[in-house]
């Protein structure tokens, strides 16, 4: 039975009517466990973190010209370890090649040791890029497991690195080898056993696993909680890389005003003020927005799926507007069957007439045609008997005077002597006796029936009445008369298909009518039952346009959730609205130490924003000037800190990191300032802080040089 759990149920109970919710204590803290929300509070008792000692060593690759090469040996570029070398592009997607036109480079190993001390830890260079960072870096890669944003050429410089920790009173070594960037380690504890120390490896990592094993490591070891926070669509936990990343205050990443993950600034201030209930609450609001998120996804559901009824109902109402508009467009009227039956049947037999005559049609045609090409063939018949007369009578009477072959003279004493000598006076042939007492010159060789009709055509003169062109003439008349008569029967049987074809087309044009009505009246029956149909589920649809909603939260779990989150609200108001008073009163004071006296009034409320006036104008930090943000946001940090280690409270390991904190608008006598605040609050909360900056100055003249690493004038840091 949980204090939380009898406080919810007790309100939950007093209700108003109908509203009232009766739960027993034991049911409450069920329902809360089940969605994740723990059931008590937890003390917070800072666990301190420092740095004792780092070192890390490796290889410089410089160019032959660099100050520091002198002296050292030259590596050619295919020598050069892989990720050195320098290559150059193939264009084609191939395996670059070395280049050779960088030349060799100059191998200078490298190590660096420091044992930090408590207190304010120094890193200063007389310029840019001497390697300040670099230190950061390695101390924050060991601590974080996530390698952090090197230059190129550093990352890939770093072959070893060992730091070493003392995280409460115990004391762990993490220690790796680097390959660009990609560290392979393990984690070490060492324990005093008299004037023995023993070591235990805690965890051994290899590439992406660094991160995951320090984070299991130092948040046991820290007492850190996991943050959960609900982001638009899921419950995400925060937990080790968020708070490592709030130990940082670098110049560009000033908001928000506690750690560096926007999301969660109000929940790191929770987490680092202390109050016992802080981290309950995170988990009791992050389980009530997913249950409200939950919710809404159900009355989505819902909406949607009334949505889909609605759209469902429409389609129903168009589908039987259809059915009706298809109804009405059928054509009217009842089929006569017997008419259609008789129509089907004369079609069928006129069908049948008119095939029977297509093909008497068909065989007078041919005849027609074949008494055409007889009528033709008498003709050129004749025609050519008439032209053979003429030609006998033309060449038999010819008495020609010269040879038609040799062209020689045929004398007229050869023409007379063709009686007596009985030879033709052309081919001196023998001549034909009786034909040639008929005045007809043919050859005795001729046939006597060929001889008989030139005799007989030269005896009857002209020629045009004997009886051969008499009995020609009759032969051409007769097929003329053939023909005319088979032509009148083609064009009688045609008239008589055209007539009975029209009927025929008639007959059937009456059956596919009756047919279009024997269908649309089967048609029309479908579609009546369709409509029936279809206006049965259109009034269903009407009917039931509000569904039940799909999976539902339940209302008594949103209930508890929801009145616990309220619980907690107010019991981590009432125990941190003091605290803010105090730790705002702190950030004033600091921030005007730090050179920024223009701001006062500073409130820290318990959203984790800031009000403030500025030269006695309301201001908000947001619209702070980068400078100002930086110095209120390291203050802040540093309150956080304090008041955890002055009260015993909080959760906040006092390890602070300041990276460049003079880029931002601060001169050299506010860094001074700024760094004598932080050595006096550091003697009180035991902290230790880094600062890292360009101005060395400051650091020389306030910091005992066992607290400093500083590179004056051109040289570096390491």
């Amino acid at each position: 039975m949980s204090a939380l759990g009898k406080e919810v149920a007790g309100i939950l109970a007093k209700r108003r009517t109908g509203d009232a919710i009766v739960l027993t204590v034991d049911e409450v803290d069920e329902i809360l466990s089940g969605l994740g929300v723990p059931l008590g509070g937890t003390k917070a008792v800072p666990v301190p973190l420092r740095a004792t000692r780092m070192h890390f060593r490796g290889t410089k690759w410089l160019k032959p010209d660099h100050p520091d090469a002198r002296g050292h040996p030259l590596v050619d570029p295919a020598d050069l370890p892989e990720w050195i070398r320098p290559t150059g592009s193939t264009g084609d997607g191939a395996t670059p090649e070395v280049d050779e036109h960088t030349g060799p480079k100059a191998r200078v190993p490298f190590h660096f040791v420091w044992s930090p001390q408590p207190g304010v830890n120094g890193i200063g260079s007389g310029r840019n890029l001497r390697g300040k960072s670099t230190l950061l870096n390695v101390l924050m890669w060991s601590l974080t497991g996530r390698c952090p944003q090197f230059q190129n050429d550093v990352r890939s410089w770093i072959e070893h690195v060992e730091v070493d920790w003392q995280v409460g009173a115990e004391r762990l070594r993490v220690d790796f080898d680097a390959v660009n960037g990609v560290a392979t380690g393990q984690v070490v504890s060492f324990t005093d056993v008299g004037s023995d120390t023993r070591s235990t490896v805690l965890g051994q990592f290899d590439g992406a696993d660094f991160e995951g094993v320090m984070g299991s490591l130092m948040m046991t070891r820290l007492r850190l909680e996991n943050i959960p926070v609900w982001t638009d669509t899921a419950a995400r936990v925060h937990a080790w890389p968020a708070y490592s990343s709030s130990f940082v205050v670098r110049a560009n990443q000033l908001d928000p005003i506690v750690g560096n993950e926007q999301t969660i600034g109000l929940r790191m201030m929770q987490m680092f003020i202390g109050t016992d209930w802080a981290p309950v609450q995170a988990a009791a609001m992050t389980a009530r927005r997913g249950l409200d998120k939950a919710q809404a996804a159900a009355k989505d559901k819902a909406d949607a799926a009334g949505e889909a009824v609605e759209v469902s109902r429409r389609a129903a109402e168009k589908h039987v507007q259809e059915l009706q508009a298809k109804i009405r467009n059928l054509p009217p009227g009842t089929p006569d069957v017997r008419v259609m039956l008789n129509a089907a049947t004369r079609a069928s037999d006129l069908a049948r007439e008119t095939h029977k005559l297509e093909a008497k049609l068909i065989a007078q045609t041919s005849l027609a045609g074949t008494a055409r090409q007889q009528l033709k063939t008498l003709k050129a018949r004749a025609h050519t008997g008439y032209e053979d007369a003429l030609a006998a009578r033309f060449f038999h009477h010819m008495r020609p005077s010269v040879c038609p072959r040799c062209a020689a003279q045929v004398t007229p004493e050869r023409q007379a002597a063709e009686p007596d000598k009985h030879e033709c006076s052309v081919c001196t042939g023998e001549l034909n006796l009786e034909a040639l007492q008929a005045d007809v010159i043919v050859a005795a060789s001729v046939p006597d029936e060929l001889v008989a009709g030139l005799v007989a055509r030269t005896s009857s003169g002209d020629g045009g009445d004997s009886d051969a062109e008499e009995e020609s003439l009759d032969e051409v008349e007769a097929a003329q008369i053939a023909v005319t008569a088979a032509e009148a029967a083609v064009a009688e049987l045609t008239a008589e298909i055209a007539a009975l074809t029209t009927e025929r087309d008639e007959a059937a044009a009456r059956v596919e009518a009756g047919s279009g009505l024997l269908s649309a009246a089967s048609a029309r029956r479908v579609l009546e039952l369709d409509l029936a149909r279809a206006e049965g589920a259109l009034g269903a649809l009407t009917r039931s346009s509000d569904p039940k909603t799909v999976d539902p939260v339940d209302p008594v779990r949103l209930a508890v959730v929801d009145t616990a989150e309220q619980v907690l609200k107010k019991w981590v108001k009432k125990d941190q609205d003091p605290m803010l008073v105090k730790i705002s009163a702190d950030i004033e004071r600091l921030t005007q130490s730090f050179g920024a006296d223009n701001l006062s009034g500073f409130a820290l409320n318990g959203s984790a924003s800031m009000a403030l006036r500025e030269n006695g104008v309301k201001q908000k930090y947001s619209g702070l000037t980068a400078g100002e943000k930086l110095r209120v946001k390291i203050a802040t940090a540093i309150a956080l800190i304090q008041h955890g280690y002055v009260e015993g409270i909080g959760r906040h390991p006092g390890f602070l990191v300041l990276d460049s904190p003079s880029a931002e608008e601060m001169p050299e006598e506010d860094l001074a300032t700024m760094v004598k605040a932080l050595q006096d609050v550091a003697s009180e909360a035991e902290m230790q802080i880094f600062v890292a900056t360009r101005s060395a100055t400051p650091l020389v003249e306030l910091l005992p040089e066992a607290n400093r690493v500083v590179a004056e004038g051109n040289s570096y840091v390491w």
